[in-house]
């Protein structure tokens, strides 16, 4: 038999100083702050996830408390010595006065009870005698209520240390008679240092890849960290490598990763399903896939976005890669994909078919590059309508197949506008009318109804020159339809300012609208979501449209004032709501008002107006005022 058993490497390095606590150093500088000056208070509550220093704090706290040591011979005066009889008893086991219970199992009021009569016998060799509940959220209601009086009026020698990882669960008049101290996730940088210099002791060769690998498995824990170099050891002995840490570990290989993004790039469908195939035949966890599939999209936009690339968790080498595949994305495609990726990742907890799943989205996102494309010629083609309407621009595009007429140019005469015959009814016949000679363009004749008599129509004498078409200016000329990528044609219409080169109105509207495109889309998503819960913000907001987006403002075009006042109490809803929706960040919405053409506003109910509308119709229907009456109502838009 060996004279010593083989201890984990979580219980071998355990810290037995407050120096030797990895990432907590907020928590051991208050610590030996308060031994120091002696300020010591009766109860603390130490709170995080597990496995990162919570229990271990508490022992080095009890251990320094009833250090023999004097202050002046200990390192900042606070730390341990490791010498004294108190700390090689408490070290060995045999200490007295520092008492550990687990309160998962120890959750009774019996037990509560029981403790009460221990804390008043006082230490026995020692300055204090310190409880170290662990779990101490599995106590009871009743454990709780037992050992409320004990902890407001302790006795002088008792110092109670509670350590949680759910300190929701305890009683709040429990909290506030403790010091409470949040102990923080640690770092993968930070996990990777420790992991070194035990790699150092134990002289095992390892790369930092394999390093990384466990320290992000490790989920912000150390021990849960130590636990894998633990298993990584067995596996491959004194020297690890990352190909074979993966595999043995189950981790998703990081070029699946690089496989599906440079799918992405070439919209390749094939390549995503087989893809798929690839992972569920390699035995890997959807979930974790999607987990992290997203994690390296999320590594992508750090690397566009910023030139330190310290806030990617990977090793040297995998961040020149990550920088190098992330200069041919754009930050809105790669929030377009971060959405996609989150949305199945939420979905593929409940759904009943993960792989299919999985496949949708993966197929989803080949074909995003495809659909932005689109769209943004779209908006480029919108944005040039609406340039070309303000500046006085009529666009036409000829539709392949089409022969567009060519209109006569006369011969002589001042030219005539032209004026489109009204169209009688159905019940309506119209008089037969004289013809012109056929070198003579006849002009349009109104149609008479059957009860009334048409007025003869003079035809033109042979001398006399046939009504001229419009001017030049006002003519407009069909063009071939023109591929995507080519502008369509543009003629102006007749206006009253000296004629300017049209062309530099129109390459301004051709900017890089792909953010612009996709808050247009999600802006038309916002509006019917609204319109199906609150009608009346709904039904103003259909009638607005996002023209601009700068500096994370975006500039919404209004009607008319009304719409601007009322919606300008939803300003922040409505750009945080827009936001998630689209994938981009929205500060604030500016609001434009916009009236409409008069040609195309009718001369009836406006929207501006429907307050007074309602107004007139309770007055015109008795049942409507009597209803706004008998319940003491108002109208309202």
């Amino acid at each position: 038999m060996p004279s010593t058993a083989y201890l984990v490497t979580a219980r071998k390095y355990r810290p037995q100083t407050f120096s030797e606590v990895v990432a907590q150093e907020h928590v051991t500088d208050t610590l030996k702050n308060a031994i120091r000056l002696d300020r010591l208070a009766h109860a603390y509550l130490f709170t995080g996830p597990r496995g990162v220093g919570k229990t271990t704090a508490a022992r080095i706290l009890a251990k320094a408390i009833n250090c023999s040591t004097p202050a002046s011979e200990r390192i900042d005066a606070a730390e341990p010595c490791r010498t004294c009889d108190s700390c090689r008893s408490f070290e060995q086991g045999r200490n007295m006065n520092i008492i550990e219970i687990d309160a998962a199992s120890n959750n009774k009021v019996e037990d509560i009870r029981e403790l009460r009569e221990t804390v008043r016998v006082p230490p026995q060799g020692n300055r204090m005698k310190v409880y170290i509940i662990d779990e101490v959220h599995m106590l009871s209601n009743a454990a709780f209520n037992a050992l409320l009086k004990t902890l407001e009026e302790p006795p002088p020698h008792a110092l109670f240390i509670f350590a949680t990882t759910e300190p929701h669960k305890v009683l709040p008049t429990i909290q506030s008679r403790c010091q409470r101290f949040d102990f923080r996730r640690i770092a993968v940088t930070e996990i990777v240092e420790q992991l070194k210099q035990i790699c150092t002791e134990e002289q095992v060769d390892v790369d930092e890849a394999s390093l990384v690998l466990i320290a992000r498995k490790g989920d912000g824990a150390m021990r849960d960290a130590l636990s894998v170099f633990d298993q990584a050891v067995s596996l491959c002995g004194t020297t690890i490598t990352h190909d074979t840490l993966r595999s043995a570990l189950g981790v998703v290989d990081d070029d699946l990763y690089f496989r599906a993004t440079q799918a992405v790039l070439h919209s390749d469908a094939a390549a995503m399903i087989q893809l798929v195939h690839t992972v569920v035949r390699a035995g890997y966890d959807i979930q974790e896939f999607i987990d992290g599939f997203s994690e390296h999209l999320r590594n992508l936009l750090v690397a566009i976005t910023m030139e330190d690339l310290s806030l990617v968790d990977a090793s040297t080498r995998m961040k020149e890669r990550t920088a190098e595949h992330a200069r041919e994305f754009s930050e809105s495609t790669l929030m377009a994909l971060i959405h996609i990726a989150g949305e199945t990742a939420d979905t593929l907890r409940t759904a009943r078919q993960p792989r299919l799943r999985l496949e949708m989205a993966l197929l989803k996102m080949a074909s995003l590059p495809s659909a932005l494309d689109l769209k943004s010629m779209l908006d480029i083609a919108t944005r040039l309508e609406q340039k070309a309407d303000r500046e006085g621009i009529h666009l036409t595009v000829e539709t392949q197949g089409s022969s567009p007429a060519k209109p006569a140019r006369p011969a002589s005469g001042t030219p005539q506008p032209s004026t489109r015959a009204p169209t009688a009814p159905d019940s309506q016949a119209a008089p037969p009318t004289p013809t012109a000679p056929d070198s003579q363009a006849a002009p349009p004749t109104p149609t008479a109804p059957d009860n009334q008599a048409a007025p003869p129509t003079p035809t033109a004498p042979d001398n006399q020159a046939a009504p001229a078409p419009p001017p030049e200016s006002s003519r407009v000329t069909t063009m071939p339809s023109p591929a995507l990528n080519v502008k369509p044609a543009i003629l102006r219409r007749p206006r009253n300012d000296t004629d300017q080169r049209p062309e530099a109105g129109v390459e301004a509207a051709v900017v890089d609208t792909d953010e612009l495109g996709v808050l247009q889309e999600a802006w038309v998503r916002l509006t019917s979501d609204i319109m199906e819960s609150r009608k009346q913000i709904g039904s103003l907001l259909s009638h607005s449209s996002i023209t601009t987006f700068s500096a994370r403002t975006v500039t919404l075009a209004v009607p008319a004032d009304f719409h601007a006042r009322t919606l300008s109490a939803e300003r922040s809803k409505l750009a945080h709501r827009l936001g998630e929706l689209s994938g981009i960040h929205v500060d604030t919405i500016r609001f434009e008002v916009s009236p409409p053409d008069q040609d195309t506003a009718h001369s009836g109910q406006t929207d501006v107006d429907d307050r007074a509308f309602l107004e007139q119709k309770s007055e015109e229907y008795p049942a409507v005022r009597a209803l706004i009456e008998r319940f003491n109502g108002e109208p309202t838009w």
